[in-house]
């Protein structure tokens, strides 16, 4: 659980990393490809290699995310609120990748008006789940180092 709780802190860095260097959108507002080699699946150049690791991690902390899930259902049953700490960072997974896909396709969405709008509180939402993820997995570990103290 732990390195679950360590890679979901260092993927949320890596993600204001990404925004605050402009990277957030160079990998050619393509999603969930990139603007590179291999059918567009590699980075071309140095800012779109920070965006594209930033995707990567994302995939590799939701698998990992899903794993922890299946082994506290399994250790902890499904009635534990260790096991609902984690089922609710996997139940907000998916509302986290749209966003996250909102945040590199939303100037095709919205009429030039509305991004001054949306742009920023699409940003905000992901990373604000992207924290919420990460408080309910740090609950999780929290809840399970207590039943090992008792």
């Amino acid at each position: 659980m732990k390195i679950v709780i360590v890679l979901t802190f260092v993927l949320l860095m890596v993600g204001v990393y990404t925004k605050e260097v402009g990277a957030d959108l160079t990998c050619g507002m393509k999603w969930p490809m990139c603007d590179g080699a291999v059918y567009g699946l590699f980075p071309a150049n140095l800012p779109s290699a920070i965006e594209w690791s930033h995707r990567f991690l994302a995939l590799i902390v939701g698998i990992l995310i899903i794993v922890a899930m299946y082994k506290s259902w399994k250790v902890h049953g499904s009635k534990s609120r260790i096991t609902k700490a984690i089922l609710l960072a996997v139940l907000l997974l998916p509302t986290q990748v749209i966003l996250g896909a909102l945040t590199v396709v939303k100037s095709e969405f919205f009429s030039r008006g509305d991004r001054i709008l949306f742009e920023p509180l699409i940003s905000v939402a992901h990373n604000s789940m992207g924290v919420l993820i990460l408080v309910s997995l740090v609950a999780a570990m929290l809840w399970e180092r207590e039943i090992e103290v008792e």
